[in-house]
């Protein structure tokens, strides 16, 4: 429950502490005992060999050479502690306990307790904002972090368990508290006005309808709501406006800009980019004249890995992902639950893919641990299927 709880991004901005030099979150003072606690009680029964051990394995090599490779060797070792060691381990953990389906309900709580601290608050401030005529769609408001796009980039893939708990659980209870958590995540995801947190949803709502055996039916309704948010000024305007490059609020001509500059570095720095903690160092001597940003990543998943973890660790985030959709496909075959969670996370991989296209998923602090405890829940679910 503690690795769960511990997920919520309050720990980035409001509780970070240091431990004398070091800087730490209150995500690591709750994760590092639970998984220490959960090492010692399942040592001889945790699923280390599993679908995803090489792939981790060589993502965490690639992380691990990219903290010697790195104009940053303080701040790549936080993050490859932070970001790698202590949510692959995590992973592994949750993926034990949840053989147990009672166990798998009490971290998917904490996981929506997390998802709904954060849809309370920003539902919140949007709606102050909106009370006090503040122009939303010029500057969508936040809570809790930094900017709008952090908001999907944390809720959707939770939004895919809880939709596909909600279609295809045995368990009538299960569905029900898995459809009241997508109703408020799901209208914080729309209310964070993020264009590519919104193409995320969407995408990932129609690929977990398709599995359903009245598909037509069930997606209707959000081919309906995409047409209503497309009728609303405020939202067509936000969505027009990346197709208008002379537009100043156009993200796309941003993007195009830092990706650019992105790949002339890694063009000079192929096998170790711009090393761990090392992107914005390394980037400056390849900017073009129309990059005026000063980002920490580059703004697309695969950029991202490779610049971070160099081509090792772009190697085994690749083919971690086709293995969740191996592991995914594979869970369609076994009982009511591992459907279900199959299917959540095969929407969840879809989601962060087409968001990650436009942004950073999975390097944060919580988007790490979120990332790896959904795939352990998953892999349980199969583990106690295959058992049974």
């Amino acid at each position: 429950m503690a690795i769960a709880l511990a997920a919520t991004p309050l720990y980035d901005t409001v509780f970070r502490i240091h431990i004398r030099a070091f800087p730490t979150t209150l995500l690591e003072v709750l994760l590092v005992p639970a998984i220490l606690v959960g090492l010692w009680a399942g040592w001889g029964q945790l699923p280390w060999r599993n679908p995803y051990t090489l792939p981790a394995a060589i993502l965490l090599v690639g992380a691990t050479l990219n903290t010697y490779f790195t104009p940053n060797v303080q701040a790549a070792l936080g993050i490859w502690k932070a970001y790698f060691v202590e949510p692959l381990l995590a992973g592994v953990v949750i993926a034990w306990l949840a053989q147990e389906r009672e166990r798998v309900r009490l971290l998917l709580a904490g996981l929506a307790v997390a998802g709904l601290i954060v849809a309370i608050a920003n539902l919140a401030n949007f709606a102050e904002a909106l009370i006090q005529h503040v122009n939303v769609a010029h500057a969508p408001p936040v809570a809790l972090y930094r900017t709008a796009n952090a908001i999907p980039l944390f809720l959707v893939p939770l939004d895919a368990f809880a939709l596909a708990i909600a279609f295809y659980s045995d368990d009538r209870r299960e569905r029900i508290l898995a459809a009241a958590f997508f109703a408020i995540t799901g209208l914080a995801v729309l209310a964070s006005l993020s264009r590519a947190g919104w193409a995320g949803f969407a995408v990932m709502a129609v690929a977990i309808a398709l599995f359903h055996p009245r598909r037509r039916l069930v997606a209707l309704p959000i081919a309906v709501g995409i047409v209503l948010a497309l009728l609303i000024p405020a939202t067509r305007r936000r969505i027009l406006t990346e197709f208008d490059l002379s537009s100043p609020d156009n993200t796309i001509t941003l993007r195009l800009s830092l990706w650019q500059s992105t790949l002339n570095m890694l063009a000079h720095r192929p096998f170790f980019g711009g090393g761990l903690a090392g992107f914005r160092t390394s980037l400056v001597p390849y900017q073009v004249r129309t990059y005026s940003e000063t980002q920490v990543y580059p703004h697309n998943v695969f950029l991202t890995f490779w610049s971070e973890t160099g081509l090792v660790g772009l190697a085994g985030f690749v083919w971690t992902a086709l293995q969740v959709f191996r592991t995914a496909l594979r869970g369609l075959r076994s009982g009511p639950w591992a459907r279900a969670v199959s299917i959540g996370l095969l929407g969840a991989i879809i989601a962060i893919t087409v968001h990650g296209q436009f942004d950073v998923p999975y390097f944060k602090n919580d988007l790490a641990v979120e990332f790896w405890a959904l795939l352990g829940i998953q892999l349980g679910a199969l583990l106690e299927a295959k058992n049974a």
